[in-house]
């Protein structure tokens, strides 16, 4: 008993300092206070696990990743705390554990597996052009050439996404989005925006991109140069993860061809750039599926958003809660958890009930809510 009072001690006080690992909870049972704590902590684990894949993956692998992961508890959890002490239900022991996960060290043994890959799987894409340059001039004089920018840079995106393994969503709705965006002749589409549309036609990710192109007409033809920098956006936290920029020079019978074929030489390369920074982040974007993004609107006072955080962050596992950005009658709070939208949702109705407000759920679109105070 004094060597696991210790051991909850010194937890206490490391626990803090580990700033690589996530925490998760769980409750074992054995036949001594050491085994017990041993299997809260094998069973912390397995949320960690959880919360990197899907329910139906976890299933299917439970064996294989139960068997791989046996006696590597010291390796993975770096620390933890005791929720109390263990208790003696009259046949066993029973103890609740907060674990901190090395969560690098587990993705190394997931993907050793080769669990990950399969379970994760390639992200729907979408791809929206901005044909908005920001001092508000555009590629071309006519709707024509806005179409032929468009068909060039997009097409040969598509064709290397495609050849790639992704899915990318219609070419119909982001050419949509493009003649929105030159018809309402906005300067500049904020991130805000391409999130919208993208959630709207259920996208994983996003790439969102602009293009800048120079050319110079001769006797003989045309040349040209062409700038094209993307955004990855996660649509659900309307989130950049990763900005590229790439560039093309080429030349044709005319200034146009010569522009055109630049065009689709970036929308190319830059495809290529994006699907390696997809690669190295969306594993960890869909682990992230634990990150919810509240947005309150008709919450005018300060006072008034810090209670409700504080509420939101009193809940248990939801203590990763923290104001985004308010302004304009509205709050936003992202919160950082193990458990479903709908847990999410009930902690949200509980928070308002318990401050005496009234809310009404507006709108939910995957990890993102938002909520109208009445």
């Amino acid at each position: 008993m004094q060597r696991l009072l210790i051991l909850t001690i010194l937890s206490i006080f490391t626990l803090v300092s580990v700033a690589a690992a996530d925490v998760f909870k769980g409750t074992g049972r054995g036949k001594s206070e050491e085994a017990a704590v041993q299997a809260a902590v094998t069973n912390a684990l397995e949320q960690a696990v959880k919360s990197m894949i899907d329910d139906a993956s976890y299933k299917k692998y439970k064996t294989k990743i139960a068997g791989a992961l046996k006696g590597k508890n010291k390796k993975l959890v770096t620390n933890f705390q005791q929720d109390g002490e263990p208790e003696f239900t009259g046949a066993n022991y029973e103890s609740t554990v907060s674990a901190a996960v090395n969560m690098k060290a587990l993705e190394a043994e997931l993907s050793g597996l080769g669990v990950l890959q399969e379970a994760m799987g390639n992200p729907r894409i979408m791809i929206l052009y901005n044909p908005k340059l920001p001092q508000g001039g555009t590629l071309g004089m006519t709707r024509h050439d806005l179409e032929a920018f468009f068909d060039n840079s997009y097409g040969s995106m598509v064709d290397v996404f495609v050849e790639r393994g992704f899915e990318v969503i219609d070419k119909k709705s982001s050419e949509s989005f493009a003649m929105q965006v030159a018809d309402t002749h906005e300067i500049d589409v904020d991130v805000n925006k391409a999130a919208a549309y993208g959630l709207k036609y259920n996208a994983d990710l996003i790439v969102y991109y602009q293009t800048v192109g120079i050319g110079k007409e001769g006797y003989t033809g045309g040349g040209a140069k062409m700038f094209l920098r993307a955004q990855l956006i996660n649509p659900t936290t309307s989130r950049i993860i990763s900005s590229k920029d790439v560039e093309s020079e080429k030349f044709g019978g005319s200034l146009q061809e010569a522009l055109y074929r630049a065009a689709k030489d970036v929308g190319g390369k830059i495809s290529n750039v994006m699907i390696e920074s997809i690669k190295k982040n969306w594993k960890r974007e869909k682990a992230g599926g634990g990150t919810f993004i509240i947005v309150l609107d008709g919450i005018e006072d300060a006072e008034e958003a810090v209670a409700f955080r504080n509420k939101l962050k009193s809940y248990p596992d939801m203590d990763n809660t923290r104001d985004r950005e308010s302004g304009g009658g509205k709050t936003t709070y992202e919160i950082k958890f193990g458990g479903s939208a709908d847990d999410v949702k009930s902690a949200v109705l509980k928070a308002a009930k318990e401050l005496g407000w009234k809310l009404k759920l507006i709108r939910s679109e995957g990890s993102r809510s938002t909520w109208k105070r009445q």
